[in-house]
C-alpha cells in the first residue's frame, strides 16, 4: 500500500532530518488542530455569530474586522460562561453518556474610537481576547468479539523482512506501534522466517489458529482549550464603507490519554488473555493569522461584507509516551509444550518522545448580507468557506510531511450557513436568535463510509492507532439584551451546539509487502458515533464611554 511505503519513508527521513523517530502528527492530527467554535461575547453568540456585515461588537473581528469602523463610541467588555456538555458514545449495539459542567471567563475586549481626522473619516482600533475551543471531553466505550485484533493490525503494519533486533524505536526500519507491539508481546515471527502475526492462536481440534478478541474496551480523557488574542483597527468614510484588518495570536493546548483493552475469554474462563495499550499526549502551540474585510452600506437598511483570513500558522510542539502489555498463557515451546506461567505476561513503554513541527490551518472567506429596519430590529446572514485540503504539515525547519499528499486528497471544503436576527420591542430591550450549519470536510467517499469498516487507511501517530473523523455540526443560539443606562449594558446568550464525529479504535491495513509471504488484510472494527452536546450559558457586560 502506497500509505504505507510513504509512512516508513517519512519516518525514515524524520532521522535524517534529525527530528524525533516517530511517525508524527497525521491527517486526523491535523483536523483535529484546525477546528474552531463559536467564542466572543453573548450578543455575537446569540445570533449564531452572523456579524460580518453588522459590525458594531468586538467579536465580529472573527468574521469582519471591518465592524470595528462601525463603533461610534469607547467601549470594554467582559463575558462569563456556564458549559455543560454531554458526550453520548454509541458503538456495537451499546451506548453510553458522559456528562461534564464548569464555569469558564471566556472573553473580554476594548475599542477605543479616534478623532476623526476629517469630517467624512473615523478611525477605531480594538483588542481582545476570547476562547474559541475547549477540547474537554471524556468518554468509554466497550465492544463484544471482534474478527480482527491490533495485534492482526500492528502485524500488516510491518515490513516482513524486519529484523526484531532492530525494534528499539529508531524509526528507520518499522513504526513505533510495531516495535512496542514486538516488544509487548502482541506479535511474533511467523515459523517460515519471513513476516509477523499476531500472537493470540488457540487450539480448536484442529491445529493453531489465530483469534480476534472475545470483547473490547475503549477509554479516552481529553483537556486543553484554543485562545485566540486579536488586534485590529477599522475605517469608517463617509458610513457608506467601513474598511478593517486584524491580527491574530492563538494559543493552543491539547492533553489526551487513551486506555485500550482487548479479552481473549475462552473455555468457560478457563483462558483469560489480553493485551493493553495505553497512550498519552501533550501538545501545545501558538499561531498567527491576519484578517482583512470590508463592509458596504448603500443604504441605511442594506449593509454587504467581505472578509479573507489567512490560515493560522501554527508552531507546535508535542510530548508522547506509549506503554503497551500482553498476557498470552497458550505460548509454546520447541516441543510443542505450553510455557511456564512466568512467560505468560510481556510489557513495554516507549521513551518519550519530543516532537516540533508546524502547521497551517485552513484558510476563510466569508461573505456577507444584513439588513436593518431601522431601531426595530435585523437580519444577518453570513456563508463562511474553509479549505480544509489545503491543511499543511511541516517538521520543525519547513519540509513538508508526507501527509499533506494524503491531507489533500481525503479533505476539501468545509461550508458554513449563519443566520441570526435581533427584535427590539423597546429601545432598551432586545431578542435575538440564530442558527449555524457547517457541512463535513471529507471529501474522500470511502473515507465517510461511516456505517461500516474503514476502508481508507489513516495513519495517526507514533504508537496511537486510535483516530476521529469529523461530521456535521450545527448551532442553535438565543439570547436578550438590555441597557440599564447609556452607557451600561447586558447581554445573554443560550448556545447549543451539536457536533457528530466517528471513532476507529483501529483502521483498516493491508500487507503488501514486495516479497510477502503471506497478504494479511485486516478489517478494522466499525467506528463509534460520538455526539458532543454543549449547552452554553453566556453573560457579557459592557460599557461605554
Amino acid at each position: 500500500m502506497k500509505k504505507i511505503f510513504a509512512y516508513i519513508a517519512g519516518a525514515a527521513l524524520s532521522i535524517v532530518a534529525g527530528t524525533p523517530a516517530i511517525h508524527a502528527q497525521g491527517e486526523a492530527d491535523a483536523i483535529r488542530y484546525s477546528r474552531t467554535e463559536l467564542g466572543g461575547s453573548a450578543r455575537f453568540r446569540s445570533m449564531a455569530g452572523a456579524f460580518g456585515a453588522l459590525g458594531g461588537d468586538f467579536s465580529s473581528i472573527g468574521q469582519n474586522p471591518a465592524g470595528l469602523g462601525v463603533f461610534l463610541s469607547s467601549e470594554v467588555s467582559a463575558t462569563l460562561d456556564f458549559s455543560a456538555t454531554s458526550n453520548q458514545v454509541s458503538w456495537q449495539g451499546s451506548s453510553e453518556k458522559f456528562n461534564k459542567n464548569k464555569l469558564l471567563f471566556s472573553a473580554i475586549s476594548y475599542v477605543g474610537t479616534w478623532e476623526q481626522p476629517t469630517e467624512d473619516v473615523s478611525i477605531n482600533f480594538g483588542f481582545g481576547a476570547k476562547r474559541i475551543l475547549d477540547y474537554a471531553r471524556s468518554f468509554r466505550m466497550s465492544g463484544g468479539e471482534q474478527k480482527y485484533s491490533l495485534a492482526d493490525y500492528t502485524a500488516a503494519q510491518t515490513p516482513g523482512n524486519a529484523n526484531p533486533s532492530n525494534f528499539n524505536y529508531g524509526g528507520l526500519h518499522s513504526s513505533w506501534l510495531t516495535d512496542l507491539g514486538y516488544n509487548a508481546g502482541w506479535i511474533g515471527k511467523l515459523a517460515g522466517g519471513y513476516g509477523f502475526e499476531s500472537i493470540f492462536k488457540y487450539n480448536t481440534g484442529n491445529g493453531y489458529q489465530l483469534f480476534g478478541p472475545s470483547s473490547t474496551g475503549f477509554e479516552l480523557n481529553e483537556s486543553g482549550h484554543v485562545w485566540n488574542y486579536d488586534v485590529g483597527f477599522g475605517l469608517n468614510i463617509k458610513d457608506t464603507w467601513y474598511l478593517g484588518a486584524s491580527i491574530t495570536y492563538s494559543d493552543l493546548q491539547f492533553d489526551a490519554s487513551t486506555a485500550y483493552r482487548e479479552d481473549f475469554t475462552f473455555n468457560n474462563g478457563a483462558i483469560k488473555d489480553y493485551l493493553t495499550l495505553n497512550n498519552t499526549l501533550s501538545t501545545s502551540g501558538s499561531g498567527l493569522n491576519i484578517g482583512v474585510g470590508a463592509i458596504f452600506r448603500p443604504t441605511d437598511a442594506v449593509r454587504l461584507g467581505l472578509s479573507f483570513y489567512t490560515p493560522t500558522w501554527y508552531w507546535m510542539k508535542s510530548y508522547y509516551r506509549a506503554k503497551a502489555s500482553s498476557y498470552y498463557s497458550q505460548g509454546l515451546d520447541d516441543n510443542g509444550q505450553l510455557l511456564p506461567e512466568q512467560y505468560y505476561f510481556m510489557s513495554d513503554e516507549t521513551p518519550e518522545s519530543y516532537n516540533a513541527f508546524q502547521l497551517n490551518s485552513p484558510s476563510r472567506f466569508v461573505a456577507s448580507a444584513a439588513f436593518v429596519a431601522g431601531k426595530h430590529g435585523l437580519i444577518s446572514v453570513d456563508y463562511e468557506l474553509e479549505s480544509f485540503g489545503q491543511i499543511k504539515l511541516k517538521a520543525e525547519d519547513g519540509t513538508p510531511y508526507v501527509d499533506n499528499k494524503f491531507i489533500a486528497e481525503d479533505f476539501g471544503a468545509r461550508h458554513t450557513i449563519r443566520m441570526g436576527g435581533e427584535l427590539r420591542p423597546t429601545p432598551r430591550f432586545s431578542l435575538r436568535a440564530g442558527y449555524s450549519y457547517s457541512s463535513n470536510p471529507i471529501k474522500n467517499v470511502k473515507l465517510k463510509s461511516f456505517d461500516g469498516p474503514a476502508q481508507v487507511t489513516i495513519f495517526p501517530m507514533g504508537a496511537m492507532p486510535h483516530y476521529e473523523l469529523p461530521g456535521d455540526s450545527y448551532t442553535v443560539t438565543g439570547g436578550l439584551g438590555y441597557r440599564f443606562t447609556p452607557q451600561l449594558s447586558g447581554d445573554l446568550a443560550v448556545v447549543y451546539r451539536n457536533d457528530k464525529s466517528y471513532y476507529y479504535t483501529f483502521g483498516r491495513m493491508v500487507s503488501d509487502d514486495p516479497n510477502p509471504a503471506d497478504v494479511l488484510e485486516v478489517v478494522s472494527p466499525v467506528p463509534a458515533t460520538l455526539n458532543r452536546s454543549n449547552l452554553k450559558l453566556a453573560m457579557t457586560f459592557s460599557y461605554r464611554f
